[in-house]
């Protein structure tokens, strides 16, 4: 919403000629001199008056501009630094988001009843082997299991070794508003999401490309 632009037509008080009456009352030439110069003395005060009052109106309804850019806010939204957080790992060590500054991260969140989840867990161990075990870091975030569940079934089914973190209680999951599951947020190396991925399961060439697109 913007203010209408204020139209001035003139002074606005009383219709008053001073002239004509300091010349019945008293004619002398300084007196009507003084006088005639007081229209013109109201009519600066009324212009002021309504300048300030304008630009009060003005300032009021035109909205602040936010106090910093967009993209320096964090949000789980492309183009926003990723929220920052620490989880344990399934071994119990702890990982901290903002620790990885420097590297592409592929943040995965999943959990043992989501059959796409599962189907995507290969590819996502082959895109860490590829890339050297922390080129590119890869992090599986379970969404509210417990750690004896998600133990014994990465031992009998998939058997990765990229860090797989416990998000017990979810906090993580509703910090990056994830609704689904799998969601995957890919992570540049300033900490800039770049992509969201809702759904799977990804494939390696889809993985590799994702991160050659984040890397440019």
């Amino acid at each position: 919403m913007s203010a209408e632009p204020v139209q001035w037509d003139g002074f606005a008080g009383p219709n008053l000629c001073y002239t004509d009456r300091m010349e019945e009352i008293a004619p002398a030439p300084e007196r009507t001199k003084t006088s005639a110069r007081r229209p013109i003395f109201y009519s600066l005060g009324g212009v002021a008056l309504f300048a300030l009052l304008g630009w009060i109106v003005w300032g009021q309804l035109s909205p602040s501009p936010p106090s910093l850019p967009i993209s320096s806010i964090p949000a789980p939204e492309v183009g926003h630094p990723a929220p920052d957080f620490t989880l344990p790992t399934l071994d119990g060590q702890e990982v901290r988001l903002a620790d990885l500054r420097g590297k592409t991260v592929i943040l995965n969140f999943w959990a043992t009843w989501c059959p796409p989840c599962r189907r995507e867990m290969p590819a996502l161990e082959i895109v860490w082997q590829q890339h050297n075990r922390g080129d590119v870091m890869v992090l599986g975030v379970d969404q509210g299991e417990s750690v004896g569940l998600v133990s014994e079934y990465v031992r009998q089914n998939v058997g990765v070794t990229f860090p797989l973190l416990m998000d017990r209680s979810q906090d993580v999951g509703d910090l990056y508003l994830v609704r689904s599951l799998p969601t995957t947020f890919f992570i540049d190396a300033e900490g800039i999401i770049r992509e969201i991925r809702v759904g799977g399961p990804m494939e390696v060439d889809f993985l590799n490309q994702k991160v050659r697109e984040v890397n440019r």
